[in-house]
């Protein structure tokens, strides 16, 4: 049976505090409800073409740098994300870390492609050094050992506006790191995980799932507010988690993952606070 007509009923049928009640369990109700997984049971027979190729255009400056250092993420089809996730931030970057260097293609390319920023290129491979020079820093150290992330952050000197994730590829690093890291980004920076499930022996989606939880933390809702108010939710209670103050989005594509830090619900600002917030509502 569907809620929805519940509701209504509530609404035209119940006085406004028994409202509120309802709303708190129809909320509940939808906690709890089985996830909905999709068939597409009735799908055309062929698709109708777009007049465009992709959503992402390929007539970028990323895609030229990309063209010219021609580093892996390329060859993953990477660089249009980056470009939609990057492209209005790029004068504005000053510290970047990617983790994973190997070689000095895709550092280069970060140098070129943010010119005010300083890169640093995180590997356990100490011949990576000879990368250094102009903006590019190397850092060597094992991306698992959490004191080693801690000197990249004292080496850097402050926070990161961008991680780039692009290490030893096992799903614990990849967490692990991230755990770690994303509280020392900046508060409106972005953080990368590249290569997660098949493409790295993880058909699981250990990692993918795992960031899937984040989605929560975005859709963060004060127990017993009232859906009407939501143009009055300004801030959060002191119950809220840091983590539901501090995500505002999670971007999932093909092995690649993108997560913004942000002040939710703060970011938004059309809200206004409630006219009966001095009473406590």
């Amino acid at each position: 049976m569907s809620i929805d007509p519940l509701r209504q009923w509530a609404k035209r049928h119940l006085p406004a505090r028994m409202q509120e009640n309802a709303e708190r369990w129809v909320a509940e109700l939808r906690r709890v409800r089985p996830t909905r997984r999709f068939t597409f049971a009735e799908t055309p027979s062929s698709p109708t073409a777009s007049s465009f190729p992709f959503p992402v255009t390929d007539d970028n400056p990323l895609a030229e740098l990309g063209a010219r250092y021609a580093p892996t993420k390329r060859l993953h089809n990477y660089l249009p994300f980056y470009w939609m996730h990057f492209r209005d931030i790029r004068f504005d970057v000053t510290r970047v870390l990617e983790i994973g260097v190997q070689t000095d293609r895709s550092i280069r390319m970060w140098e070129e492609f943010f010119p005010n920023a300083t890169i640093f290129g995180l590997d356990i491979d100490p011949a990576c050094e000879r990368f250094t020079g102009d903006r590019r820093r190397i850092l060597v150290g094992d991306q698992g050992d959490r004191e080693c992330l801690r000197r990249a952050l004292a080496e850097a000197g402050g926070a990161f506006d961008i991680v780039i994730d692009d290490g030893s590829h096992r799903v614990e690093h990849q967490l692990s790191t991230f755990e770690f890291l994303f509280p020392h980004l900046t508060d409106h920076g972005i953080y990368v995980v590249e290569d997660t499930g098949g493409c790295v022996g993880d058909p699981g989606l250990a990692t993918v799932s795992s960031l899937e939880t984040l989605v929560d933390a975005i859709m963060y809702w004060p127990r017993g507010y009232r859906p009407a108010d939501w143009p009055h939710l300004t801030d959060f209670p002191d119950s809220a988690r840091w983590i539901d103050c501090n995500v505002i989005g999670v971007a999932f594509y093909r092995w690649i993952v993108f997560v913004l830090r942000g002040n939710n619900p703060g970011d938004n600002p059309h809200l206004t606070p409630h006219p009966r917030s001095g009473e406590g509502a």
